[in-house]
Parts: structure tokens; sequence; C-alpha cells
């Protein structure tokens, strides 16, 4: 019994170790988007390209959405420290939600773009005034 302890204590020291070089390394910093440039640079690097006319920042710099000149959206999403693309089906519904847009029934995907985001909606759910 003492050895399955032993070990056992062992491999959790292992663990924590291996966590917290991995935290000191910078892994517990989030994503985050600067300005519309590097935004811009994204989407463009994007599989199969895209190239957006306009975007919409999150406010905290968490997020992106664009439109290309084809009228499709994209978004800019966190995954770890990186962004991910992801295309917006065409059938998908845009909610907006005070100034903040929600693509189809996925919360998680939800960003806050300020006053702007109206522009983006296609369907209205939440804030019906103005």
């Amino acid at each position: 019994m003492p050895a399955a302890v032993l070990q056992f204590v062992g491999s959790l020291a292992a663990v924590v170790a291996i966590v917290t070089v991995a935290w000191l390394l910078g892994s517990r910093k989030s994503a985050n988007l600067s300005d519309e440039e590097e935004a811009r640079e994204l989407f463009r690097l994007a599989p199969g390209g895209f190239e957006p006319v306009e975007i919409a920042l999150d406010t905290e710099g968490a997020a992106a959405i664009a439109r290309d000149a084809d009228g499709r959206l994209a978004m800019l999403v966190p995954h770890g420290n990186q962004f991910v693309f992801r295309l917006v089906p065409p059938d998908t519904p845009i909610r907006v939600e005070g100034d903040s847009v929600t693509p189809g029934n996925r919360p998680f995907l939800r960003i806050t773009i300020g006053e702007s985001a109206r522009d983006w909606a296609n369907t209205d759910s939440g804030d019906n005034n103005g």
C-alpha cells in the first residue's frame, strides 16, 4: 500500500509541476484583438480566404464579426490564447440583444459590439426599441 501512495503523490506532484510551468509560460492569457487591423489580417488568413469589407470588434477585444463583399458573415472567436475563424452559415439567424449579437442558438458565441449591433442582426429579440 505505501508504494501506491508514493506513486500517487509523485504523479500528483508531476501534474502540479506541469500546470505551474504552463501557467508561468502564459497559457493563462486569453485571446485578445488589439485593433481592427489585427482582426482584418486574421480574417484574411482564414482557410479559403475571407476578405472583410466590414468588421465589428467585441468591446473587450475578445471576438469579432465581419462581412465580405458577397454578404457572407464570419466570426473570430477565442480558443485558448488564439482565435478560431468560423464562417456563419447563410441561414443562421443573427439576433440582437441590446448591444450584443448572437448567431443562432449559440450563446457562447455572443459578442458585444456596441451601438452597431443592429447593423449585424437579421432577427431581433430582446431589444425591440428603436
